[in-house]
């Protein structure tokens, strides 16, 4: 049964109101959830007296994924998902344009200028979403913000979006953040059909972008991680699994993998120790305890951990 009819049949049963917070739900059906009582992990299915209807955020604290934020991190958390919105419009329409220039997708010239005018008052909002989360950033008294803001090609988004989507009091190690961001295991076996899988898209996709901008900068102190990780991969005779160029999944050792696939890897590599660096930063000036870092809980201190100082975290 379609979720809409599932919300319309419960509706009047429930009176028009929450299952869980008992407050008057919206007369449009898209604002409400549907919440199975027995979970579909353990069989549950859509029947009448297995679900509910429910507000968003009384689902989300259902479950235990609704975080509250302090005003000004609020603020910050709306700014980002601005800017983050309005970057997802200018990037369709200057693929969009690419194709026409590439003569892949035929528009009529009407179209091509309709889409050329929005693209420029477009890039111009992004840039003024960036000043505006900036400006915020400096009014949060967050010492963090100032230790991750001292690393060689780390800026501010970077630091916004780490400050918005990650409770350090709920991530007791370094590894948690990887599991939370979807590092944990490798891209191809991140998601699990039929299960809420992947990791945090919108922060993976920031960070991404923080690890190319390291390995652009020489200076950055994460590029040495990069480069570290593309010399080993390109020697290593340990087997993985990869895609030939036709596509098709093999399993094959690092060494002959494609150079995409190790450079892949080794921004992954630079992702993983950024969030190792911000968790131990944000846990020590919070005055929460620390556990070892992977290397040295793992490998019984043989292999000498790099801290965060090291790479100019100030804290």
């Amino acid at each position: 049964m379609a979720k809409t009819k599932l919300k319309r049949s419960k509706l009047p049963l429930q009176n028009g109101n929450c299952a869980l917070s008992g407050e008057t739900l919206p007369e449009n059906l898209s604002l409400i959830d549907t919440d199975r009582i027995l979970p579909k992990a353990e069989g549950g299915m859509y029947q009448l007296d297995n679900y509910r209807i429910v507000d968003p955020v009384a689902h989300q604290k259902r479950h235990g994924t609704y975080r509250k934020r302090e005003k000004k991190l609020e603020a910050l958390k709306s700014l980002v998902d601005d800017r983050q919105q309005v970057m997802k419009v200018a990037q369709k329409i200057n693929n969009q344009l690419r194709a026409y220039k590439r003569r892949t997708d035929h528009l009529s010239q009407d179209t091509v200028d309709f889409l050329t005018q929005q693209s420029k008052p477009l890039k111009a909002k992004c840039a003024s979403k960036q000043r505006e989360i900036e400006k915020a950033l400096k009014t949060i008294q967050n010492p963090l913000i100032q230790a991750g803001l001292s690393v060689i090609g780390i800026g501010p988004i970077t630091i916004a979006y780490c400050l918005v989507y990650i409770d350090l009091e709920k991530a007791n190690h370094a590894s948690s953040l990887w599991a939370y961001v979807g590092l944990d295991k490798p891209s191809h076996a991140r998601y699990t059909k039929g299960t809420a899988s992947g990791g945090n898209k919108s922060l993976r996709t920031a960070l991404y972008s923080m690890a190319n901008a390291q390995v652009a900068n020489k200076k950055a102190p994460y590029r040495l991680v990069y480069d570290r990780i593309k010399q080993r991969l390109s020697i290593s005779e340990n087997i993985v699994q990869s895609r030939n160029t036709q596509g098709k999944a093999i399993e094959c050792m690092w060494k002959d993998t494609k150079p995409s696939h190790r450079h892949g890897a080794a921004l992954r590599a630079i992702m993983k120790h950024f969030l190792a660096d911000y968790w131990m930063a944000g846990r020590t000036l919070a005055g929460l305890p620390t556990s070892p870092l992977y290397a040295e809980a793992m490998l019984g201190g043989t292999h000498r951990t790099i801290m965060p100082e090291e790479r100019g975290w100030i804290y």
